[in-house]
Formats: structure tokens, sequence, C-alpha cells
């Protein structure tokens, strides 16, 4: 349904018309020549339309993961947008106005906006920017500013010269003025190639399109271009150029002129130069006398109001008036013009068809010679696009699409409305809802019954709440509700009330489905919090779910809060780890164990605090896979590792092949493979002395992307190693598929393999598996002679552990690859 303001009511729309609607309005973001894009909160793109790819320079598949600092450059947007997108983060829409510089469009005034969204699957609100170029609106004002002062210009100098092209000896005849053009002496005669290079940048292509179609075809030419002079100075140039034909009708030689319109360009008489402007400007324009009579249209009038001249003549802008605009506005607008001052703003119209249509409009007062106004200008462009835009970002910010639920940033402004109607409820609680194994689902029976059983789930999830809109989806599985039990201790009814509603059977197209929720929430209680933070405190008694809950949910507590504090300081300290470069590798060699003979190492990072001393990586490396920095700490232990090889052979040392723990976070950023053959460029390392250990977590992301990297790395002689085997996800299938040089038996099973023969079993098991896949196998963890004994007696050859070595400073085992002494030290 539409409303009277022509708004849609979403309460009468399926599931499937919003979803029609979004991928009608997805296109329509895709070829509108707006620039629109969403960021993430860490200021990188989650996503951008065709116009912002083009003016950027930038292709799709490049653009996920840029930073906006990198596109737009660090100290502009320091500067200018920073504060701005960060304003947007707490729920502000920002509008401003800048200026640009494009290599190929030049300097570009844009109309800039910002909007919060969430963005389904993500936690932290995002960024929406439209932007519109509105360089053509703002010269046309700049123009009519100035028109008392082009009055008074006038063009007083033209400069033409002459120029011959010798298509045999490739060589250009340049009369004087050319030359003079082009910053060269008189009787200058370069080759075509030189005289191509005057050309500026992004003009070369083109006179070497249409003088090749010259020469080829014989088609004469005349064109509009830029030189760069010797000097370096722009100019601004017509070249006309024509064939010539020798007896035989060939054509030998290309003749021309240049003309110099840099000055003409300047000087040109401000009505010519007025009435080109508006005539084939994209910008609607008009003229009326001081009563509001229209005197004057441009085309582009015409096209957008569907009005003739003709018909327009004499009539006042009511004619194409709405009626959805107040009095108000135009009381306003009159009183501005007619006081000799600018008015502007946004009005919606009617073309002659009926369709309303949206306009930003410009409306200026014109002055004569002894200042009294004469008539006033309108400029207007057509926003209807950029309007329609807005309100699909405005509902995706606010309304989940497939389910109706409200979005994450809608359930904040919501819930902060009701507790400003209602007042702090101290007995209410937000929840926060997960649905166990919704993945499985949808790989059993498909995603379309996925979206059925999520729509379900949301319809059920509103029966359940006092008020429709303070249920919503925060994204992929996982929903939030506002609890209001009567008490604090019918909050335990309402919690089993609640999960046994949702637990019931689903019946979607004759098939029968069971789920399994968890649950987390918090109390409101009687301490005051933002919104904002009662999400996250359910959000983390959620997270803690799995863990320790023996019923459905897990309430939020001080022990909760206390971690959380914990954790961010620790994230924030973090961050300024590797921004100050705290962190160093240790090394635990890896022996032959019927020898004792170093064979390899691995890289292990440890954090040196300046406060705390060492920090082990067991404290903060799941800090740093929370907080999104396990990517760059990766990528730093993967170049430092290659440092130390390149500083070991160049201290006349035989190196042994340097293990690096990787996370599956750092295969899902992307080109992986590539960033670890420029580091290895880069350090002057062969691929042959590195080795990457990949835990079995690596299979919960199991994919044909996955596989082609690490077949990619495989392939470049990069040594791979599955961490910790028989502790996660693997399956025969994938041992089968994935090309693992050495499966690396986890500790656990080392450590009791003497005083447990299931261990022991399960051990002379991999070694079996391994021999099948044609791949070596280490043991870690060894503490022991005795347990180095028993692996050998079972054909394991290879391993690491404090038997042998703790983890060494870069320093201590340099010295051991100088002696190459056997291990352990002392027992040789």
């Amino acid at each position: 349904m539409v409303d009277g303001s022509g708004s849609l009511d979403n309460k009468t729309l399926s599931h499937d018309t919003i979803g029609d609607l979004g991928g009608l309005v997805d296109a329509l973001l895709e070829v509108t020549q707006d620039l629109c894009a969403i960021v993430d909160a860490n200021y990188r793109y989650i996503w951008a339309n065709k116009a912002y790819r083009d003016w950027h320079d930038l292709k799709r598949e490049g653009m996920r993961g840029l930073s906006v600092p990198e596109v737009l450059g660090a100290d502009y947007f320091r500067a200018v947008v920073q504060p701005r997108m960060d304003r947007c983060l707490t729920g502000v829409t920002q509008r401003y106005e800048a200026e640009r510089e494009y290599r190929r469009l030049g300097p570009r005034k844009l109309l800039i906006r910002y909007y919060p969204i969430n963005v389904p699957g993500r936690l932290e609100k995002c960024i929406g920017a439209v932007i519109a170029d509105v360089t053509e609106t703002r010269e046309i004002e700049s123009e009519l500013l100035r028109q008392a002062d082009l009055l008074d210009m006038a063009a007083t100098v033209t400069r033409f010269g002459g120029f011959l092209v010798d298509l045999e000896n490739r060589q250009i005849q340049w009369s004087n003025v050319v030359a003079e053009m082009h910053g060269m002496p008189h009787g200058y005669a370069p080759p075509i190639s030189e005289a191509l290079s005057f050309y500026a940048p992004e003009c070369r292509e083109r006179i070497r399109t249409v003088f090749n179609e010259c020469v080829e075809k014989g088609t004469p030419y005349d064109e509009e271009l830029q030189i760069i002079d010797a000097r370096g100075q722009p100019l601004q140039v017509r070249e006309v150029g024509e064939p010539v034909f020798d007896e035989k009708g060939r054509i030998t030689q290309v003749q021309g002129a240049f003309q110099d319109i840099s000055g003409q360009r300047k000087k040109e008489a401000e009505l010519r130069r007025l009435s080109h402007i508006v005539e084939q400007a994209p910008a609607a324009i008009a003229i009326t006398n001081l009563e509001g009579h229209i005197e004057y249209v441009n085309p582009a009038f015409e096209q957008f109001s569907g009005y003739s001249m003709g018909e327009l003549l004499g009539k006042t802008p009511a004619l194409i008036q709405s009626g959805d605009t107040s009095a108000t506005i135009y009381r306003e607008l009159w009183d501005t013009i007619r006081s000799g001052r600018i008015w502007k703003g946004e009005l919606k119209n009617r073309r002659k068809d009926g369709t309303p249509y949206w306009e930003s409009e410009v409306i200026s007062p014109l002055k004569n010679e002894l200042g009294r106004i004469t008539h006033y200008v309108a400029i207007k462009q057509d926003i209807t696009a950029l309007k329609e835009a807005e309100q699909q970002l405005s509902r995706m910010a606010f309304e989940d699409r497939l389910t109706g639920l409200q979005s994450r940033l809608g359930f904040n402004w919501q819930l902060q409305h009701h507790m400003e109607t209602h007042g702090w409820q101290s007995s209410a609680a937000v929840a926060v809802i997960n649905i166990i194994g919704l993945r499985n689902i949808n790989d059993a029976y498909g995603y379309e019954i996925g979206d059925q059983l999520l729509a379900e789930f949301s319809r059920r999830l509103q029966e359940e709440s006092e008020e429709p809109d303070l249920a919503g989806r925060l994204g992929g599985d996982e929903f939030t509700l506002l609890l209001l039990p009567e008490s604090s201790e019918a909050l335990e009814a309402e919690l089993r009330r609640l999960v046994d509603s949702l637990l019931a059977p689903f019946e979607l197209d004759g098939i029968v489905i069971e789920i399994g929720v968890r649950l987390g929430y918090t109390r409101l209680g009687e301490r005051a919090r933002p919104v904002e933070d009662l999400l996250r405190e359910s959000e983390r008694a959620l997270f803690r779910h799995g863990s320790e809950a023996i019923q459905p949910w897990v309430a939020y507590s001080d022990r909760l809060r206390e971690e959380d504090e914990q954790r961010i300081a620790l994230t924030r300290e973090l961050r300024q780890a590797i921004a100050e470069n705290q962190f160093e590798l240790h090394f635990q060699p890896k022996v032959d164990l019927a020898t004792g003979t170093l064979i390899a190492c691995e890289a292990l990072i440890r954090w040196n605090h300046p406060t705390r001393g060492l920090v082990s990586p067991g404290v903060f490396i799941p800090i740093a896979e929370q907080s999104q920095l396990i990517a760059p700490i990766g990528e730093w232990v993967l170049r430092r590792a290659c440092q130390h090889l390149r500083e070991w052979r160049d201290a006349g040392l035989q190196p042994v092949r340097v293990a690096v723990n990787v996370s599956v976070v750092q295969f899902q950023m992307g080109d992986f493979a590539g960033q670890v053959r420029a580091v290895l460029e880069e350090c002057g390392v062969a691929p042959q002395e590195l080795a990457l250990e990949v835990t079995e977590s690596v299979f919960e992301q199991e994919s044909n992307v996955l596989l082609a990297q690490m077949c990619e790395l495989r392939d470049m002689g990069v040594w791979l190693s599955l961490d910790d085997f028989g502790t996660g996800y693997s399956s025969l299938l994938y041992l089968q598929r994935y090309p693992f040089d050495e499966i690396k038996i986890d500790q656990g099973f080392v450590f009791h393999m003497l005083d447990a023969p299931f261990n022991r079993n399960i051990i002379e098991a991999v070694m079996m598996l391994a021999r099948a896949l044609n791949a070596e196998v280490i043991a870690e963890g060894i503490e022991s002679d005795e347990v180095v004994q028993a692996l050998l007696a079972i054909g394991c050859r290879s391993g690491q552990g404090y038997f042998y070595s703790m983890p060494l400073e870069a320093e201590d085992f340099c010295w051991l690859l100088e002696q190459r002494s056997l291990l352990p030290l002392g027992r040789h």
C-alpha cells in the first residue's frame, strides 16, 4: 500500500515483495550516477556501486577489505572524513559538501551523505554513503554570481598554427606558433612519438585514436585537447587534422592546425557562455519575473517536468507543485529571494503525467547595473533516485528485509524510545537468541526452507513480545527481544515460556524441522546503561553459553563485566603493540628423534609488553581473534620469520625450515597465497625454507577457495603441515583433498602415550594414515626419553618438545644454528 505521503506501508508487503524491491533497488544503486558505498566500523569497504568504483579507478574484485584512507588518502580521511564517519557510527546521519580532485574528471564538487546502517552478519554498525556530483550546479551558480565581471571580458587574442606530419619518415613540421605553444624553439620538428608525449595523459588515447583513423581511413578530426608544454604548463588547444593524398590516392601526410583556446575560453562573452551553459546544462533552469511568471526554461526543465516551453511561459511554478510541500517553506523561499539572498532547498514537484519527483533547487535573484532585482533564476537537479536510495538505506538501517523485524539499529531506536516513554524498568531484561545449527538446516533443506524457518521463527518471537517492535534480528541466526516480566522473580518463567515456544517443531512445506536455541540475557536492574550496552551484555552472555550453560540460557554477570573490561583493555594494548612493534619470535627446535639432529623449528610469537613483560600467546591470541587483529599479527609473524631466515643466511649459517602458524582468518582475507609470495620475494627467502602450520579448525570454513589457496602454496614450494591433528574437524576426505606434506600429532596424545594404550593406538593409526597419504609425521609435546623411544618404536622419526628444548629467543637459536649441536644438549 502507498500512503498519502507516497511512502510504502511495510506491514502489507509480503517477504517476497520486499525481496523483489530489494533486488530492484540493488540494481538501481548499481546503475545510478550517484556514488554509493557501504563501509564497516573499521573504515573498510564492504560494497560500492559501479559509479563509485569508476570514479576511484577501482575494480569490483579488489574492493572488499580496502580501507577508506587507502582510497581517499590518509590526510584527507583524518581531516574531513573520519570525524563525520565516527558521528555517523553513533547513529547520526551526516551531510556535507566537499571538493575533490579526480585524475580523469579533475576537481569535482560533491554533496555527501552518511547513513548509519546495519549489514546482515555484522554486529557493529556500518556506514551507507551516498555521494552526488553537484559540480555543474555549483558552476552555474558561480557563473550567475560572476556575470557582472564576465560582461567586462572579451576575447583579445587568438593564436593559430599549422603542422604537417610526414607518414614515411614519421616526422612532424611545426609552424613557429605551434612550436611556441609547446614551449620549443622555432623550427623544431619532433618525431610523432615525442609529439604525443606533450599531450596530457588523459588525452593521449583520444588523439592516438583519431589520428590513426585519419591515417587509415581518411577521417578528418576536430578535437579539443590539453597539452603540457616544455615548462610543465597546461594549455587548452583545438586541433584539426585531415589526410593528404598523393597522386595515387594514398594517404602520405596529415596536415592540420592548432589553436590556443586557453585565453578564448576565459574571455568569451558572458551572454554566449551563459546561453551555452544554460542550454546544455543537465540541470533544469527557469527564469521568472518578479511576480514569478515564467519567461524562460531550458530543455532540461522541459524534460524533467514533461511540459513544453510553450505550456510553461507566462505560468508560475505552481503548475508543477505536488501539494506535498508546506506553505511555510514557500514563504521562507519568497522572503529569502525578495531580500536579495539565494535560497537553497529540496522540493517535491509533480510532472505533467502526474508522477512525483524530487528536485534540489537553488533560486537566485538577478540584478541590473543599478543593483535592482529584475528576475529570479531557479536551477534544479532531479534527486528522485537519490531520495529513493536514501529511503532504501533507511529501510536497510532500521528493518530486516527477510523477516520484517527490527534491525540492530532499529531495535536500539525502538528500545530507546520505549525507555523514554515508560522509564527504566528494572525488572525487564534484554535477551539475545541464537538458532543452533542453522547452517546445517540450510545445507540439508536448502536456503529457501532456511529463510522460511527464519520468517516463522521471527513470527513466534513477535508473538512472545508484548510490543512487536521490540523484537529484532541482529543478523544471520541471532535475534533479540525485550522481556517485560511483572517482577524479577517472574523472569525465569518468562524465559521458559519463550524457549518452549521457540523450540516447538516447525512445519515448512510438509517438512517438520526441530531446532535448538541458545539464549543470553541481561537484567536491566537498578543501574541505567545505554541500550547498546544492554545488547552487548546479552551477546556476551550468549557467547559464554556453550562453555558453561546447563539451561538453554545464560545471564550476564559482574564476572563477565570484569572480563569484558579486561578484554577491552587488552585489545587496546594489543593495537598499540602492533603499532609499536612490541612482538618478538621465539623458536622451538624440531629434531630427528633417532639422532637428535636439528632439522627444523617452529616460530612462536611472544608479546614483550612494556609493563607486563612477556605475555603468553594463550592470553592474547584469543583476544586478537575476537577483535579482528589476528590477520595483521599473522602477517607480522610471517614477515619477521622470513627476515630471520634471511639474516641467518646472510650471517653464513645454514638455516633450517621455519614453521609459522596460520589462522583461518588469514585465508578468509583473500589472496593469502599472493601475500606469502610477496613476503618471500621481499625477504629473499626460498619457498622451501618456509612451512605453514594450519590447525584442523580451518576445515570449519572448508571451500573450493580454501583448497585453491592451499594448492597454490604447495605448488609454490611452501611446506604445509596439519597442526594439532586429532583434536578438531578433519575427515579422511579433507586429508585426501588437501595437499599436506606433514601431519603433526597433538601433544595431548603424545604426552599420555605411555600410560594410555588408546593414545598409543591413535598415534599408530596416524602413522598408517600418513603413509597412505605420502605425508610425514611429527610429534609435539615430547617431555621424556621414554616417549622418544616409544615413538621410534612405532616409526615416528621427528618431534619437538621441552625434552629437547624450550622455545628459544632468536639470539639463542642463532647460536644453536652455529654449533649444530645434537639435542638435547648435554646428552650427546
